[in-house]
């Protein structure tokens, strides 16, 4: 496998991989590190010019290490490119993380340490489930959505696309909170929020329009 980014997502994603064993990291690209700098135990093996050969070379297998807080553009265009190309982008799940029956996980998704993911929950491509957050039963969170660390997601929520919900943020059960939205760390969500709108407080109000809109 190869990695895409060497920041700090890239720390907790390797974490998680060393402890599972389940693949070989063959090194990490990055547009602005050294090549030779390290990450934990890999080194930067140059930038993402790199990515077609090392496919070519018979590393079937990418991962985005680029993290995203309201900003999914530049995961999007890696994960366009990455697909093209004709990388395969698994899964992966902390060994720690507690995942519950008929969940269904899409392509890319990155799942923390200590997360609880509970029965009939969708989580779509790309979205980042980060440490010691709570999805609970019968949650659809659409693609490239990144919940915060300790965030609580109540039963029946739905989340859409390439949203960001803050850390330690709670949304109630069955609210719907729509796409290309941010919410605000520890906000308490306790009413539908609409598309395309930054928000936060207890209880959360939209305070704003985000003007970033991003095509899945």
């Amino acid at each position: 496998m190869v990695l895409v980014g060497a920041g700090g997502h890239a720390l907790s994603v390797i974490d998680s991989l060393q402890a599972k064993d389940e693949y070989e990291i063959v090194g990490i690209t990055d547009m602005i590190k050294v090549v030779g700098e390290k990450v934990l135990d890999y080194e930067v093996i140059g930038n993402d010019t790199l990515l077609k050969p090392i496919f070519e070379c018979g590393v079937p297998f990418a991962f985005i290490t680029v993290g995203s807080i309201g900003d999914t553009s530049l995961r999007k265009n890696l994960f366009d490119r990455l697909k093209d190309i004709g990388f395969t982008l698994p899964t992966i799940v902390d060994p720690t993380a507690r995942i519950g029956r008929n969940v269904h996980l899409g392509e890319g998704v990155y799942i923390g340490k200590n997360t609880v993911i509970n029965p009939h929950s969708e989580i779509g491509d790309m979205t980042i489930i980060n440490t010691g957050a709570i999805i609970e039963h019968g949650c659809h969170i659409k693609e490239f959505s990144h919940v915060g660390s300790g965030a609580v997601i109540c039963g029946d929520v739905k989340i859409g696309a390439h949203t960001h919900i803050g850390a330690n943020a709670t949304v109630i059960q069955g609210l719907s909170i729509g796409k290309n939205s941010i919410i605000g760390a520890g906000s308490v969500v306790v009413h539908d929020l609409p598309q395309q709108v930054i928000a936060y407080g207890n209880p959360c109000k939209v305070v704003k329009n985000n003007e970033r809109v991003y095509n899945s």
